[in-house]
């Protein structure tokens, strides 16, 4: 026999995980936040359970929900209780310190005790009929993990929109109530369990870790980051405004090596030293890298083959008339000559050079002129 658990505002929260939908043929975790007094519910993509992702987690609900409460409950995962004693919870170290820095009290639940656990229970139930495809409902498969976060939060807006089936009430309504109860947020993030600080290279998107580096994304460089191992996979976190965001995750590279993943590299990016491209110094190489498309080119095939006198084949590109020099580029390049000489004689013969003018041999259109219309 249970009777029923009557939570106060701003007391307690509850929080448990559940699997999500496979996305490009790999799992997906939901880390599923919960207020029983307002029955406001958030729901997170996470990449795993491992510690430094449920302190995230945590983090940006309590930042969503505008506050921490005094309790948190959770289940006995090994994030929150390593073993037990005489059936009492011995909990996780690191886990207590987290909640020592923002002032709540971690709580396990009692095995079977549905008046109290039953709650989260039920949101984790309902989110995964309304986010994960199966054969009830509507859902298709999600293309990518963006596509899936987007799902995410459409269903906490409309979730907690919508009068709650056992109070009646919006959540999101109750929440401004019970946000009053709540104790603020440290000023800073706890980062105890992010790994080490480091700092990307300002110049590539490149964090050292273990002797090796490891890419991250381009709009990363010069900030810092937090670096740790995880299994064979190193992870990196990046303190963002709504938290801590996982920014990469790769498998662990060898020493003086890198570990590069595609999405952070441009594809047009060279893997060698990087190609020299014109770049206009003065007036007459702008001027004459204006005048067409293949400038560029034939200045680079012409300094490729050591051409003399390039400077001066410039000069006189660029003071001839547009159309002239255009037209003797082109020729150069389809003679494969760059030569000063040459680029001289291609301009003579195009301003000897007299456009021919079309005439018509068939008669005019004068006559139907003088046509008139027939009613």
């Amino acid at each position: 026999m249970y009777w029923p658990w009557i939570p106060e505002p701003g007391k307690w929260a509850q929080y448990d995980f559940s699997d999500g939908p496979e996305i490009n043929g790999k799992k997906t975790t939901l880390f599923h936040y919960y207020l029983p007094y307002s029955k406001y519910r958030i729901v997170l993509h996470i990449p795993d359970q491992s510690l430094p992702c449920v302190i995230a987690a945590l983090h940006t609900c309590f930042q969503l929900a505008g506050g921490v409460p005094r309790y948190v409950l959770t289940d006995n995962a090994k994030t929150a209780a390593l073993h037990h004693v005489a059936t009492v919870a011995v909990l996780n170290a690191a886990m207590v310190k987290f909640a020592a820095a923002y002032g709540f009290t971690l709580r396990t639940c009692v095995p079977y005790d549905p008046a109290s656990k039953g709650g989260v229970e039920r949101a984790v139930r309902v989110a995964k009929e309304h986010l994960c495809p199966c054969e009830t409902n509507l859902v298709a498969s999600y293309e990518s993990t963006a596509l899936f976060k987007e799902a995410i939060e459409a269903y906490n807006r409309e979730i907690n929109a919508t009068p709650h089936s056992g109070s009646g009430s919006l959540p999101i309504s109750v929440l401004k109530e019970e946000r009053e109860a709540f104790s603020p947020l440290p000023k800073t993030l706890y980062v105890g369990a992010f790994g080490v600080e480091r700092k990307v290279e300002s110049k590539m998107p490149i964090v050292r870790f273990g002797r090796c580096g490891y890419s991250v994304p381009p709009n990363m460089r010069g900030l810092p980051v937090y670096v740790r191992q995880a299994g064979d996979e190193v992870v990196i976190v990046a303190l963002e405004r709504e938290g801590a965001i996982e920014i990469a995750r790769h498998q662990r590279g060898e020493p003086y090596g890198y570990v590069i993943s595609p999405e952070h590299k441009d594809p047009s990016h060279p893997s060698g030293p990087l190609a020299r491209r014109p770049v206009p110094t003065n007036p007459t190489e702008a001027k004459f890298l204006g005048l067409s498309d293949f400038a560029a080119t034939w200045l680079e095939r012409a300094a490729g083959r050591g051409t003399p006198k390039i400077a001066d084949t410039i000069g006189i590109l660029a003071k001839a008339e547009p159309i002239r020099a255009s037209g003797a580029i082109s020729e150069s390049l389809a003679l494969d000559d760059f030569g000063h000489a040459t680029i001289k004689a291609l301009l003579a013969r195009a301003k000897q050079a007299t456009p021919a003018v079309a005439k018509s041999l068939g008669n005019g259109t004068s006559p139907y002129a003088k046509l008139r219309p027939v009613s």
